[in-house]
């Protein structure tokens, strides 16, 4: 049986989809209201920020993969 084709859509960076997975768990975060709003925000925007970046031919920094670690640590790890 020949393997299926795919997509570009399938072969997504594995930076990229972490640092998505923390977008949405930060949403979730807002969600429930389990932290202050203001830290949200920023972090946010910061994650959204690395993302464009990504999607536009950047790369991610030691130092931004350290920020992003500290932003697991704090908004832990998504429950399933």
């Amino acid at each position: 049986m020949r393997p299926t084709k795919r997509t570009k859509a399938h072969k997504v960076k594995p930076e990229l989809s972490k640092l998505m997975k923390l977008k949405y768990r930060i949403n979730d975060v807002y969600d429930h209201r389990l932290d202050d709003t203001g830290n949200l925000k920023s972090d946010k925007t910061w994650v959204m920020e690395e993302i464009d970046n990504l999607k536009n031919g950047g790369w991610l920094t030691a130092v931004k993969m350290k920020v992003a670690n500290e932003m697991w640590g704090k908004y832990g790890q998504p429950t399933v």
